[in-house]
């Protein structure tokens, strides 16, 4: 049977981002004796990384860096690819804000089928960005011909009227691999130097302004105040970091807080916390939230992120706006009520299930072009 190759345009391949996150879900879980998952990124690429996926039979190419000062050298460097890579039927982006030049150059290389794949539900999180990626995202049907979204919202913010012709793919996950266990919470908290019986909050993600670690640190402190041996627990690296650090030394609370930086180990750590949170500006659909549920965790989210989100009972949405005390309280009150924890099961987000639905997609589409 021909393999068939998919070309997916990503930032990079770090870890440390939600959609690179999903992506790497589904090419681990992938049929690669049917399909084959190869990678245009805007970043160098360190050997080894480049090396894991080459022995795995996926190629990785790496574009100039995708920036305004750059873009004469970034387009010409597409024009170069698409000529020299005839092969690729399929090119499946990740970037809306960027698809006219990829998938503008790809349709000029009369590339089949031009996947745009929404995310998000919100464009940027300043002004100016989004009058820039509103403007490049209204050209998007002009060089897209397939529409795939994280969830109805994500299709309806990206595509608009055009959202219903979209293929909803959830966020998927390992589920088995997010089961409760008290034996790994033991183990895990033992690592971490803290006893059974300390409350600790914890968060995944990158730190960057969407996700608003400085609310959670403002959050932290509150509950700290109502109990004074808390910890929290953060996963993730990126741009604010060192701010984010500042900022927890200047309260007083460097004591209290675990930096594990960028993990494999997420789905241990999650078993170690005593609840979750994600104050997020703007989100599509989290996958961090869907791990966090699926350990049974009390999870506090945003009202920016779409109800949908909610997978479990122990699931609360929080204004955005509300004081960080008012959080406090909120999560407080339902630690205290000790209830019992338990593994979430829900197969739609299934990464064995999800990913069948998308080897129908791609066969269907590859068929297509023949």
């Amino acid at each position: 049977m021909e393999k068939i190759r998919i070309l997916h345009v990503i930032e990079n391949l770090s870890l440390n981002n939600g959609v690179n996150s999903v992506v790497m879900n589904y090419y681990k879980y992938i049929d690669k004796e049917r399909f084959a998952f190869d990678f245009m990124v805007h970043e160098n690429v360190p050997r080894e990384t480049e090396n894991y996926f080459l022995h795995r039979g996926s190629k990785v190419y790496a574009m100039p860096e995708l920036k305004v000062s750059n873009m004469a050298v970034y387009i010409k460097a597409l024009f170069k690819f698409f000529r020299q890579h005839p092969e690729y039927k399929i090119v499946h982006g990740h970037l809306p804000n960027a698809a006219v030049f990829y998938l503008g150059t790809a349709r000029l290389f009369h590339v089949p089928v031009r996947i745009i794949h929404s995310h998000n539900e919100r464009s940027a999180d300043t002004t100016v960005k989004k009058i820039r990626n509103n403007l490049l995202n209204s050209l998007i049907p002009c060089v897209a011909n397939y529409y795939m979204a994280c969830s109805e919202n994500s299709a309806r913010f990206l595509f608009g009227k055009r959202a219903d012709q979209a293929f909803i793919l959830t966020n998927a996950i390992d589920t088995s691999k997010f089961s409760y266990s008290e034996e790994t919470r033991y183990k895990v908290r033992n690592e971490l130097n803290l006893s059974q019986n300390q409350f600790v909050l914890g968060h995944v993600g990158r730190f960057c302004p969407q996700k608003n670690h400085s609310f959670i640190i403002d959050v932290f402190r509150e509950i700290c105040a109502l109990k004074p041996d808390s910890w929290l627990l953060l996963i993730g690296d990126g741009e604010l970091m060192p701010m984010i650090k500042n900022k927890i030394k200047d309260l007083g609370l460097s004591g209290n807080v675990i930096f594990t930086g960028i993990s494999d180990r997420v789905h241990e750590y999650l078993q170690a916390m005593d609840a979750f949170i994600l104050p997020s500006l703007f989100e599509g659909f989290p996958v961090s939230a869907v791990e966090a549920q699926m350990t049974g965790l009390p999870c506090y989210l945003s009202d920016t992120i779409t109800s949908q989100a909610a997978l479990s009972d122990k699931t609360v949405f929080l204004n955005i706006k509300d004081s960080p005390s008012l959080w406090a309280e909120k999560i407080m009150s339902s630690y205290c009520k000790n209830d019992k924890r338990e593994t979430v099961k829900n197969p739609e987000f299934d990464i064995r299930v999800q990913v069948k639905r998308l080897e129908a997609l791609y066969s269907d589409l590859y068929g297509k072009t023949k």
